[in-house]
């Protein structure tokens, strides 16, 4: 049977419980125990938890009826209630006025008695009337009324503050409100920025002011407040359907800025909530702000797109023409209770609106591809450097001798001139009166020349050099012709039988060729067929003859034999070896030309240095590779992937721009999961520069690209963005949001296997809801990462998950339970090894538990001060033992203060003097032991030296 206790304990609980369905659900079941039970005053407490539960999470109608009833409870009998609950009746008022515009169902009359009876009790109570002008400018600013609206903000405006009056970030927030509907978007700005600088502790802050600020931000041309404002405030609204209107306001602000299709994002996202909308006007707003953007994007020829919901998929013209009906429909409701047609007049408006910004990019890669594409509009590409530019024929070389310089080129890998004289020749000698191997050399200049992507074409001017070479009786420049060809139609084709085909059609070209550069590029050319298709020892084999072959051998082709045969070696897993080749294939072309393919040489020994762990020795070689090439495309690629080893590192932000470049080039090459990677890089770098909130924004993109994709595969990634924004939210002060990319990360981290990572989320979720103190969810959160850390055989980490636990249950107010678990730990320790490395973190954790005991023990309806001497007596001295002075000088206080409190006055002057000796001159603690001390004094009878430790340190004298 549900005991009168566990029902208190579950109404506390409610207030703690984050807004939402959870809290919903706790406050139901709140109201049913409590009426189980039938006490009067457990169902008024019940009643008035579920009214700020339910206004808090969505349900105002529900919280209308459970208001109703503290009232009437209330009334019946006033004497009965206490001063707190008198306070919370006339607080909850606020919520019930401010809701009952909200439904068209209700009369107007109803409200303004409402209203009236919220008067009179402020009146009798001797309240200010700040609050009640703040709610009649509310009812007024609704019908559209200005001269009423301007009369109640400025008597809302004047009147006094007291504690019945909104908290000091939502006040300012509804008052700037006003100001920007009335057109003074400077006040409002002004007067919302004392309450953004300050420490806003309200749960609707300082997501309510910020979105408050977009449209001010935005007529006003403070684009970068306006960015910020709305990435900043969206993140808080997305886990409470309670938050609908808001949410409506950033969706207005994507049509007014340009950015329909994140519009589009945040409409699909929250079309579950609009059919459980909280109210009939959220409904509205939402309505009326989505169709705004949909009808933009139908007027922007991009109407067909789909839009993914629970019905079924829908195009954007078409939902937007439902939504539209919709929002109207429900503008008239507003407008016949109201009688005046202002709703549906600023609703048609709304749907209508125009940009005020062409396009105010969102997030850091978005503002980068923005800025550079009126210049990839605008500029010529820059011309090819045509063959003239690169090479001066003499005027009486034959065809004969520009093929063999051709070829003279080609093998010394100057194919930028060889591609240049080629282009040259086959534009000067396409037909006429040519002999066999002309035509058959022209044919397999044609066929180099063509994109690598025309394979047939290529495999089609092959044959015909092959088979002008036999025509000639050719027999070398034939079967040289005839293995280029297999290989194209091997590309061609993918079939893999050819594969003989083309060993053997090399080693017949390299029988038939009496020129050792010849026989040396038909091995080459088989070796990398060979390690193409897996053959690796035959690729070895075909390398080693190739290189020999006599004569002289150009750096540039050497270098691409001992890439080629690196590959090879990599593809053995002899990764060692293969560094080795692309180490000294770089040294021969350092200093030469070749600067492109010293720079890919580079590129490919990174990456194996990566593999080898040799993470700096990568790091260089890809800044040598970006420093030396002359490809533009080539040197980004270079500096994007130094930049990608850095991201953790104090060097991240020499990278961050070649990074965010690198995202551009992935999304307009159509590539968008390797932007969605690479913005995953560029979200660590971000957060360490300590751009914390572009990395949120930049890892919110990468997830929610991943999460679309539906693909097992990608769980791991998810999982690391997750913990990244939990832990850069955690920086930005939203703990509500990192706690819930916590629980999203929990549930992708079960399994043995990873004990010890959910252990760690969870622990980390504990610390980040103790901050705002949210300590019951935070003993929940502890206990789980114990329980967890147990099952992976972590002791320390167990143990200090405990001790934390054992804080957050006192700081929660359930001191038994927090001096049980005290017990259960110092047991749990006495039997708990650890390794010696772990042993000085384990005696820490042994003293600062016995620290913590003490004040759990004597701080508490019934203290047991003798245990908690005996728990704190041995902290000092475990302290001192592993060098942590300052701990034990504080622990020696604690000990101090215990044994004044229990009446051992002489004891604890003795161990605050020592606290006083060891606290060093600056120490914050100083003043507080030598209270205690001069306390420890007086208790003692002797008054002279308790004056004087309080005249040294500055202490008054007690009264």
């Amino acid at each position: 049977m549900t005991t009168y206790d566990e029902v208190h304990d579950l109404i506390h609980r409610s207030w703690d419980t984050p807004d939402g369905p959870a809290r919903v659900a706790v406050v139901e079941q709140v109201l049913a125990k409590a009426e189980a039970l039938g006490d009067p005053d457990l169902l008024y407490a019940a009643h008035a938890a579920a009214t700020s539960g339910y206004h808090q999470s969505g349900e105002p109608m529900k919280a209308m009826m459970t208001f109703a009833r503290c009232v009437a409870d209330y009334d019946a009998d006033p004497g009965r209630r206490s001063h707190h609950d008198e306070h919370l009746l006339l607080w909850h008022f606020k919520h019930i006025v401010s809701s009952m515009t909200l439904f068209p169902q209700l009369s107007l009359d109803r409200t303004m008695a409402v209203l009236d009876d919220m008067q009179r009790r402020y009146q009798a109570g001797g309240h200010s009337m700040q609050a009640v002008y703040a709610y009649r400018h509310d009812v007024a600013a609704h019908l559209g009324d200005t001269e009423q609206a301007d009369h109640w903000y400025r008597l809302w405006d004047t009147a006094p503050r007291d504690a019945l009056s909104d908290c000091a970030g939502c006040d300012p927030s509804s008052k700037a409100h006003h100001l920007a509907w009335r057109g003074r978007d400077e006040d409002a700005i002004a007067l919302a920025q004392d309450a953004l600088t300050g420490r806003l502790t309200c749960s609707e802050q300082p997501h309510g002011i910020l979105t408050t600020l977009l449209f001010p931000y935005l007529r006003t041309g403070r684009l970068d407040e306006a960015r910020d404002a709305h990435r900043r405030a969206y993140r808080a609204l997305d886990d409470n359907k309670a938050e609908l209107g808001r949410v409506a306001r950033h969706v207005e602000f994507c049509a007014a800025t340009g950015n329909e299709l994140r519009g589009l994002e945040l409409i699909e996202r929250h079309l579950p909530w609009l059919e459980q909308a909280p109210t009939p006007k959220t409904e509205m707003e939402f309505a009326a702000a989505a169709a705004l953007v949909l009808r933009r994007l139908t007027d922007d020829g991009q109407g067909d797109l789909v839009v993914r919901r629970a019905a079924g998929e829908i195009s954007a013209a078409a939902l937007g023409r439902q939504l539209r009906e919709r929002a109207t429909a429900l503008s008239l409701r507003f407008d016949e209770r109201n009688g005046n047609t202002y709703q549906s007049t600023r609703i048609a408006a709304l749907i209508d609106a125009k940009p005020l910004v062409a396009y105010l990019p969102l997030s850091v890669t978005a503002a980068r591809a923005a800025s550079s594409a009126p210049a990839a509009q605008t500029e010529p590409a820059a011309a090819a450097p045509s063959g003239d530019d690169l090479i001066e024929l003499p005027v009486d070389l034959s065809l004969d001798g520009a093929l063999d310089l051709v070829d003279d080129l080609f093998h010394a890998e100057e194919q930028a001139k060889a591609r240049a004289l080629t282009e040259l020749l086959l534009t000067a000698y396409d037909g006429g009166a040519l002999t066999d191997v002309q035509r058959g050399r022209l044919a397999r200049l044609r066929a180099v020349a063509l994109p690598d992507d025309e394979l047939q074409a290529t495999a089609d001017a092959f044959a015909e050099a092959v088979a002008a070479f036999e025509r000639a009786g050719d027999q070398a420049r034939e079967y040289a012709a005839r293995l280029q060809w297999q290989i194209a139609m091997l590309q061609l084709t993918g079939d893999g039988s050819l594969v003989p085909a083309v060993f053997e059609a090399a080693e017949l070209a390299v029988a038939a060729n009496t020129e050792p550069k010849q026989r040396r590029a038909a091995l080459v050319r088989a070796a990398w067929v060979a390690a193409a298709s897996g053959e690796l020892d035959r690729a070895t084999s075909l390398l080693d003859r190739a290189e020999a072959e006599p004569g002289p051998l150009p750096p540039a082709r050497h270098a691409s034999i001992l890439h080629l045969r690196a590959g090879v070696l990599q593809a053995q897993e002899r990764i060692e070896e293969a560094a080795q080749q692309v180490r000294a294939a770089a040294t021969l072309l350092r200093g030469t030309a070749h600067r492109d393919q010293l720079a890919n040489l580079l590129r490919a020994l990174a990456d194996l240095l990566g593999r080898l762990g040799d993470h700096s020795g990568a790091i260089a070689a890809f800044e040598e590779a970006a420093a030396v090439a002359q490809d533009p495309e080539l040197r980004r690629s270079a500096r994007a992937n130094a930049g990608f080893m850095l991201v953790t590192t104090d060097r991240a932000g020499e990278f961050v721009d070649d990074i965010v470049e690198h995202v551009c080039v992935m999304e307009a090459q159509g590539a968008p999961g390797a932007a969605a990677y690479t913005r995953h890089r560029l979200a660590l770098a971000l957060g360490t520069t300590g751009r914390f909130t572009e990395a949120a924004e930049v890892a919110e993109e990468a997830l929610s690209w991943f999460l679309a994709q539906r693909d097992p595969e990608h769980a791991d990634m998810i999982v690391e963005l997750r913990d990244i924004l939990s832990r850069t939210y955690g920086q930005l002060g939203e703990v509500h949001v990192a706690v819930g990319q916590l629980d999203a990360l929990l549930e992708l981290v079960g399994g043995v296997d990873r004990l010890q990572y959910r252990a760690d989320v969870l622990e980390r979720a504990g610390e980040l809801l103790w901050q705002v103190d949210r300590d019951a969810e935070a003993a929940d959160r502890f206990d789980a990462a114990a329980q967890a850390y147990g099952q992976a055989d972590l002791a320390l980490a167990t143990v200090h998950a405990r001790r934390r636990q054992v804080m957050a249950l006192f700081h929660a107010g359930r001191k038994d339970e927090a001096a049980t678990l005290a017990g259960q730990l110092a047991e749990l320790m006495a039997v708990t090894e650890v390794s010696a490395d772990e042993q000085p973190g384990f005696t820490w954790e042994r003293a600062m538990a016995g620290y913590e005991a003490a004040q759990v023990l004597s701080d508490s309806d019934e203290p047991d001060h003798d245990a908690a001497v005996a728990r704190v007596a041995p902290s000092a001295g475990l302290f001192r033992s592993i060098g942590a002075f300052g701990e034990a000088a504080l622990a020696e206080l604690r000990h101090g203060q215990v044994l004044v409190v229990s009446g051992r006055a002489a004891a604890g002057e003795a161990e605050l003097r020592r606290a006083l000796d060891a606290l060093p001159a600056e120490h914050g603690a100083r003043r507080e032991a030598a209270a205690w001390l001069a306390r420890a004094l007086d208790d003692q009878g002797d008054s002279r030296q308790a004056r004087k430790v309080r005249e040294e340190h500055g202490l008054p004298e007690p009264e």
